[in-house]
């Protein structure tokens, strides 16, 4: 019972050296700005690619929420998927708000980009920008209120999700887990738009295309058929290929090959060739037509070309978003925030799986968006310090 009783006292010292007290002596010595950077360098250190998965840096916010005194849930599937939620708690009286985010961050080719720095009043990192100083500052600005003991009229329900980068996994698990609360008053995703108020984004369409053909010594080509020179054919088509339609905030859907794969090796015909499309759509589209309509060139070419054979499978579908700006949550958000008019960008996110929730998003963050998935991308620290104090604000506008 003595040896039991020991190595319980042990792991719950060993606890608190490990995870309480680096946030305790952060805090002491360098107050709110310590804890914003001590955070987010920890959840760079999490590296959080999809090989490694979301497991460590949703434990890193797991252990920042408990250390505040909040009770966060952390939802593990696949050994290395995570999703982590946190929240306060209110009389109820009013509707929540959400502050939904992605723990995941896209590959790094630069040396020590999951080894954070600091210098010139910025930390760098992977993820730094896209989105770990959008999840640090709202986090923070939580545990901010938290602490203050303000009583809330309504709940602020905080969720870090897996994927948005590659499946969005995590975003469709969170909107499952949460479809039957009472309809919150607003949705904030704090990506990084350098603080511009945003309630419209483009889709994503991602097709992939392979064309088949037969192998054979390349001193011989007319005895294969090149996979390769079928692709050609279709490349030329897609070139000239339009989607129908306009947005006023957005402009037209735009497409792009990204992608190509094709042979094994330089004195073999070639009989497979595979190319992956990135397409971004706008409100109104409708990504099954835009598929059919590619399908169509694909057997029209089929007809023309007897030995042109090819399939296309849907890698990923998200939707666009648009936000009405004569809701109450975003006329409100313009008041507070100085705002004039909320902005379009190009880009994606897991907004649209939201959209279930029948409650307005917007994006807004801190970080410049031209950064994101660039070599040495970093955060300014002082957007840090900015994002937390108009997080609070918003919370205190909504929910007091």
């Amino acid at each position: 019972m003595t040896v039991l009783l020991s190595l319980v006292f042990y792991r719950k010292i060993k606890n608190l050296q490990e995870n309480v007290l680096p946030w305790f002596t952060a805090g002491l010595f360098h107050g709110i700005i310590g804890f914003m950077k001590e955070l987010l360098k920890n959840l760079i250190r999490a590296k959080s690619t999809l090989d490694i998965g979301e497991v460590k840096c949703a434990r890193v916010l797991a252990d920042f929420f408990t250390t505040a005194g909040l009770k966060p849930k952390v939802e593990v599937w696949d050994r290395t998927r995570a999703n982590i939620t946190a929240g306060l708690k209110s009389t109820g009286r009013k509707p929540s708000l959400l502050f939904v985010s992605h723990l995941d961050v896209v590959p790094a080719d630069w040396a020590r980009a999951f080894e954070p720095s600091e210098r010139n009043g910025k930390i760098f990192g992977r993820g730094a920008c896209d989105m770990k100083a959008g999840i640090a500052s709202a986090a923070i600005a939580m545990t901010e209120i938290f602490k203050s003991k303000i009583k809330l009229q309504g709940d602020v329900i905080f969720a870090a999700t897996a994927g948005e980068e590659t499946d969005s996994a995590g975003v469709k698990k969170f909107v499952k887990s949460v479809k039957n609360i009472s309809q919150p008053a607003g949705i904030i995703i704090p990506e990084p738009t350098d603080f511009d108020l945003v309630t419209a984004h483009r889709g994503l369409l991602w097709l992939e295309i392979t064309t088949k053909g037969k192998s054979a010594h390349s001193s011989m080509p007319q005895l294969g058929i090149n996979a390769i020179d079928s692709m050609r054919m279709f490349l030329n088509e897609i070139a000239d290929f339009k989607i129908p339609g306009t947005n006023k905030l957005l402009g037209k859907a735009s497409l792009s090959v990204n992608k190509i794969i094709g042979g094994s090796g330089a004195n073999i015909v070639p009989d497979f060739c595979s190319v992956c499309i990135d397409i971004r759509t706008i409100p109104g589209q409708n990504s099954a037509k835009i598929i059919a309509s590619i399908k169509k060139i694909l057997n029209r070419l089929s007809k023309q070309n007897p030995h042109f054979q090819a399939e296309l499978k849907c890698l990923r579908d998200s939707g666009s978003l648009q936000t009405n700006e004569k809701s109450g949550f975003v006329k409100q958000l313009k008041q507070l925030l100085k705002i004039k008019h909320p902005k379009a960008v190009p880009f994606t996110t897991d907004a649209p799986y939201l959209t279930a929730l029948k409650s307005p998003i917007v994006i807004f963050g801190p970080g410049k968006p031209q950064i994101c998935h660039k070599p040495d991308e970093y955060i300014d620290i002082k957007d840090l310090k900015k994002a937390v104090d108009l997080y609070k604000k918003i919370i205190l506008r909504f929910l007091t």
